[in-house]
């Protein structure tokens, strides 16, 4: 029993060593990219980082913050291994520009020497919940692995922005992870636009679609837990268990807080997706509340350390009178 334990702790642990993670934000979203870091360090210790900083500012404070216990990407070094990248901010909104250069930093890491055994690719609005352990374990062999949106009824009309969800992203190191990316970086340098369009394409993600048929090894993620996002928390039963919270009955391992902004009150607002029915009580208390606490904590630092806020969007709307209000008097 004690034999089988520790064989098991050691493949668990051998099982992380090579393992990569990459994000990329900017100044702006600091607080939130420092909040999703912290995260996932503390539930995945051994992994590699990486993040690409979108400016000085932002890669210079990220580097102090973590102290080397990171990789910070400057954008001046992506844009020598790929001389095209610099050629698209003329035609292309900032938003659709930063999405062009996702494919560019996910191909730059599995490139790298040492080269790392996977990668995985996390938007910077997330959190982590629980240790992702169950996902890895779940994508076995896999040479890639996808993210479906798992629209609920209520938001299946955003099925025109894809199938699968380019926050979440796996790679295992090898020819089809590397082809793969090349390709997602060629397309996206060829086009990246934030209007869908009829055929299937919307800014990096509409490209993903296409995987399943192009690549050999491609997984579609199955674990409720995995990505749980506004746009498909109504159609899981959300609850507490296990020592955290659970999304039909297994762990939630990270939620994709898309869609939230601050306005120059100090107070949290829903976009595109208000929650409704039995469970915003408790999806509001035991989800957004604590992220909402770590982000502002981080703002407050950053603030008294480097005079910045690092709350922003380049994707900012202006707020208005149908959105939600998030009922957090807390962080007003």
């Amino acid at each position: 029993m004690v034999k089988r334990f520790l064989s098991a702790a050691w493949k668990a642990l051998s099982g992380r060593e090579g393992r990569a993670y990459c994000t990329c934000f900017d100044s702006l979203y600091l607080a939130q990219g420092i909040a999703m870091l912290r995260s996932l360090r503390l539930y995945d210790r051994l992994a590699e980082i990486h993040v690409l900083a979108f400016d000085d500012l932002c890669a210079d404070i990220l580097g102090e913050v973590f102290a080397g216990t990171i990789r910070v990407v400057r954008l001046s070094t992506l844009h020598v291994r790929f001389p095209s990248l610099p050629g698209i901010r003329d035609g292309r909104s900032r938003w659709a520009c930063y999405a062009t250069h996702k494919p560019a930093l996910a191909r730059f890491i599995l490139e790298n020497r040492p080269r790392p055994r996977s990668v995985t690719f996390i938007d910077a609005d997330t959190w982590f919940f629980a240790d992702p352990a169950p996902l890895y374990e779940e994508i076995a062999g896999a040479s890639i692995a996808v993210s479906p949106h798992r629209f609920s009824a209520a938001t299946a009309h955003l099925a025109v922005y894809g199938e699968y969800n380019a926050g979440c992203i796996y790679w295992r190191s090898g020819e089809t992870a590397r082809q793969c990316a090349a390709d997602w970086e060629r397309e996206c340098l060829e086009w990246c636009d934030e209007q869908p369009t009829a055929d299937g394409l919307f800014m990096n993600q509409g490209y993903l679609n296409r995987w399943p048929g192009r690549y050999s090894g491609v997984h579609v993620i199955r674990h409720p837990g995995v990505n749980l996002a506004p746009w498909n928390i109504d159609g899981h039963r959300v609850a507490r268990g296990g020592g955290g919270i659970t999304v039909d009955g297994l762990p939630l391992i990270f939620y994709h807080f898309s869609g939230i902004t601050r306005d120059p009150e100090r107070r949290w607002w829903y976009l595109f997706y208000p929650h409704e029915g039995a469970q915003f009580e408790f999806i509001h208390e035991a989800i957004y509340g604590p992220y909402l606490l770590a982000i502002e904590t981080e703002s407050d630092l950053l603030r008294k350390t480097y005079g910045v806020d690092g709350i922003g969007s380049i994707r900012s709307i202006t707020i208005g009178p149908d959105n939600m209000q998030l009922r957090a008097a807390a962080w007003k």
